[in-house]
């Protein structure tokens, strides 16, 4: 059985508000979607960036910091209450059906989210990024590389319910996340990778940090990579091509 929308929304906002450290492990993959996008031109106060999925409020502030117009759309109440009472742009909503306007954003942010749609509800979250990507702006993001969803299927002892633990509902590997991104994007660039951050690490740390992204770049399981993928918006009058 599966965990429906309004139990994937409970689902987040115990995490988000209850348990914001858990998303700790996140802040490399992050600093890494931040370098790129300003590899890729949002910089400075006229960039417009969307980030779909709050977390723990991590990639708000690094954008914050970079002067960035940050933007946040989370389908719980609390966090985006939480995150505008700290001055972020907050909306309540999901990718599905966004409260922006066209060609609005420079890029927008999608990192771990994916996963938890329905083939149906993803193909219309990403219709409506690329409605609010200005022409030739980046969808960027990550997912699980060949997660078993098996190896994460929970039991609720209270009502029996069986589902995955962080609610996801799909899973990818790189030739299945590029025939979902194709058909709404002119550019589509994946690479298979683990995130690791090495800065304040002792050596031994270090060591075992360069081990794993080594090992993520094949693809290994146990360096737990994901795929990370970078979808520019085709301009007006141009068709999608995978490149």
């Amino acid at each position: 059985m599966k965990l429906q929308n309004q139990d994937q929304h409970r689902l987040w906002s115990f995490y988000q508000n209850r348990h914001a450290h858990s998303f700790g492990g996140a802040h490399a993959r992050l600093d890494f979607i931040v370098n790129d996008a300003m590899r890729r031109g949002c910089r400075g106060a006229s960039a417009r960036v969307l980030n779909i999925g709050a977390g723990d409020g991590y990639l708000e502030s690094r954008g914050r910091q970079l002067e960035w117009r940050m933007y946040t759309l989370d389908p719980d109440d609390e966090t985006t209450r939480r995150l505008r009472a700290a001055g972020v742009r907050a909306f309540q909503g999901v990718i599905e059906k966004m409260p922006f306007e066209a060609d609005f954003f420079d890029a927008v942010v999608a990192s771990e989210v994916l996963e938890h749609l329905k083939p149906a509800q993803l193909d219309t979250g990403l219709q409506e990024v690329s409605r609010v990507l200005k022409p030739a702006g980046w969808f960027l993001g990550t997912v699980p590389f060949q997660e078993d969803l098996a190896l994460n299927m929970v039991l609720c002892p209270h009502c029996g319910q069986v589902f995955h633990r962080w609610g996801h509902a799909a899973a990818f590997d790189a030739g299945k996340l590029e025939a979902r991104l194709a058909p709404f994007f002119g550019v589509v660039q994946l690479q298979v990778r683990a995130f690791v951050s090495l800065r304040r690490r002792k050596l031994p740390q270090k060591l075992k940090g360069l081990v794993r992204l080594a090992l993520g770049r094949f693809g290994a399981a146990i360096a737990a990579p994901n795929i990370y993928f970078a979808a520019r918006k085709a301009p007006p009058g141009k068709r999608a091509a995978v490149g």
